[in-house]
C-alpha cells in the first residue's frame, strides 16, 4: 500500500465509482444533557453515484483552498482517502479541520485509516496547526477509530468546522 498526495490534476469525477462504502450503524453516540450516551440504531450510510462525484469535487475544493488530501493505493486501486481544509481557526489553539477520512470497506482494519490519519496530521502540523478538529459521524465504530488514534472530545468547538449538530466533535493534539 502506498500513501500519496492528491493533486487537482489527478482528481477525476469517476475516481470513487468503485470505492466500497456501505456502513450499517447499529450503535451511535447521542448527547443528552451534555453527556454522551451510546444508543441502539438502525442507520445505513451509502453513497450513490452523485455523492461519489460530489466528493471528488469537494476534494478538489479542499486542495484549491490550500488544504491537503492524501490517498492510499494498493497497486492502482484506491483504498482510502483523507483531507483537511486549508485554513486554521481557533482562539486558544490553531485548529486544522479534518473534513474526510474514508477507507474502502474491503480494506478496513488493515491499518489504512491510521496511515492516512498520521499523514494528514503531519500536513496539519506543517501548516502550523496545534490541533486537528473532527466533526465525526457519531457511530460507535467511527468514534472508536478516532479514540484509538488518540482523539478526545473537543475542548473548543469551531462552529465553521461543524458538519451537523448531531456529530461528535473531536480533537487531536499535534504538539504532544
Amino acid at each position: 500500500m502506498e500513501i500519496i498526495d492528491l493533486t487537482v490534476n489527478n482528481i477525476t469525477p469517476d475516481m470513487l465509482l468503485d470505492f466500497n462504502h456501505h456502513q450499517i450503524i447499529t450503535k451511535k453516540w447521542v448527547c443528552n444533557n451534555n453527556r454522551w450516551e451510546l444508543v441502539e440504531t438502525a442507520d445505513l450510510r451509502e453513497w450513490d453515484k452523485e455523492k461519489r462525484v460530489w466528493i471528488t469535487e469537494y476534494l478538489r475544493q479542499q486542495i484549491e483552498r490550500g488544504g491537503s488530501a492524501v490517498v492510499a493505493f494498493d497497486g492502482d486501486v484506491l483504498v482510502g482517502f483523507c483531507c483537511m481544509d486549508g485554513f486554521l481557526l481557533g482562539t486558544t489553539a490553531k485548529y486544522a479541520n479534518l473534513t474526510m477520512l474514508f477507507v474502502d470497506d474491503i480494506w478496513k482494519r488493515k491499518g489504512v485509516g491510521k496511515k492516512l490519519f498520521d499523514e494528514i496530521c503531519r500536513k496539519a502540523a506543517h501548516k502550523g496547526a496545534d490541533k486537528l478538529f473532527i466533526s465525526a459521524i457519531p457511530s460507535f465504530e467511527t468514534v472508536a477509530f478516532y479514540s484509538n488514534m488518540g482523539c478526545e472530545d473537543a475542548k473548543d468547538i469551531i462552529s465553521e468546522y461543524i458538519d451537523t449538530e448531531n456529530d461528535r466533535y473531536l480533537e487531536y493534539s499535534l504538539t504532544t
